[in-house]
């Protein structure tokens, strides 16, 4: 009888309304936009919800819900390299990310106490956990890819995934669990590991499009950190502002100015609104293969040529999934340099979809401690 009722009691307090703090990592915007539908869904449940982080992953999620509190929570900021490789560029910064990892580990602790929180959820701040509250770790990189070149090393590197996603009381998938899934062999899990598949994150699907309205002719998704973000775009504008191809470029710097380079369209950011209205409405699609990119190009059902990060394995597993199973394209950015962008491009039409889509579906929270 006293289990019963311990177990009636906690999952009441489950149940009950929750002081949460949310908070993206700040690579690129997508980490922020991909939380649009959590914090929607959390609101609407009667949880209150607190925004933390940093640059203009935070700024995305404020003007998204300038209705909730926020706080400063400084990360750590990724470095790429100009080149072609970046695997001796990501080695050397592994010590100030293990550094950086104590520091948000300190600093959410602070917070937790100024604000009362009683649940954490973190989009890949490994840093965000904590032995007083409940948190939760929300990434589709369970065993990282380390490359063809350093396969030997995906066991060491899935230990040490593992052991960092172990800290969080439970790790949330964007994905599907399907042979056929977005993320593949990046989602696999270890037996030992607390996780939930939470079906596909996206802002968008929920918009009416117009599908007999051509809008441009290419629109370009720029993402990711400097200085590739940069390198992409001088090399898309160099080819396409003199073309005969209406452009518009979305930027992903929510603070720079609306610009005219040619027939370029550049634009720092949108709305999901309008952001879904121009996927369903562009002749052709070029994007990076960031996995909360390809999840929003999955839930509108639109293809793409895809042009990974330049020596991010994840990103070229993730674009040759998607070339192989979903009817994509993929490019290098080397490659890209030397063609004739028009003879590379393909038209926005419906995913090979052979997985049903399943959107985002809220899991039970964690209890609290």
């Amino acid at each position: 009888m006293r289990q019963a009722l311990s177990y009636i009691c906690n999952v009441t307090e489950a149940k009950s309304h929750r002081r949460i703090l949310v908070s993206p990592l700040n690579w690129g915007l997508g980490h922020a936009t991909r939380l649009i539908p959590i914090i929607r869904e959390l609101t609407r449940q009667g949880h209150y919800v607190i925004l933390a982080g940093e640059g203009a992953s935070l700024s995305v999620l404020k003007d998204a819900f300038p209705e909730l509190d926020s706080l400063a929570l400084p990360g750590f900021n990724v470095s790429l390299s100009h080149y072609q490789t970046q695997w001796f560029k990501l080695l050397i910064q592994i010590p100030n990310f293990l550094k950086a990892i104590n520091k948000e580990h300190s600093a959410v602790n602070n917070l937790l106490r100024e604000h009362n929180i009683d649940l954490i959820i973190s989009d890949n701040r490994y840093g965000l956990y904590s032995k007083q509250v409940a948190s939760v770790i929300i990434t589709h990189q369970t065993n990282p890819y380390a490359g063809k070149y350093f396969s030997w090393m995906r066991p060491l590197t899935k230990m040490l995934s593992t052991f960092l996603l172990n800290r969080f009381d439970e790790c949330w998938i964007p994905d599907v669990k399907s042979k056929n899934n977005l993320s593949g062999s990046l989602s696999k899990v270890t037996k030992n590991l607390r996780y939930k598949f939470t079906g596909l994150l996206s802002r968008l699907g929920s918009y009416p499009h117009m599908n007999t309205k051509v809008l441009t002719d290419v629109l370009v998704i720029l993402s990711g950190p400097e200085p590739q973000r940069t390198q992409l775009e001088e090399i898309l504008v160099y080819q396409l502002k003199n073309s005969s191809l209406k452009t518009i470029i979305l930027s992903a710097q929510p603070h720079r100015k609306a610009e005219q380079i040619g027939n370029i369209r550049l634009l720092p950011h949108c709305t999901a609104e309008e952001h879904e209205q121009l996927l369903y409405n562009s002749k052709y699609i070029i994007c990076r293969s960031g996995y909360s990119t390809l999840m929003d190009l999955m839930v509108c059902k639109r293809t793409a040529l895809l042009i990974p990060t330049a020596g991010q394995f994840e990103q070229e597993y993730l674009a040759q999934r998607a070339t192989a199973l979903f009817g994509f394209k993929t490019i290098s950015q080397n490659n890209l340099k030397h063609s004739n962008l028009s003879d590379r491009l393909i038209p926005n039409t419906s995913t090979n979809n052979s997985i049903q889509v399943h959107r985002f579906n809220l899991p039970d929270l964690p209890l609290k401690k």
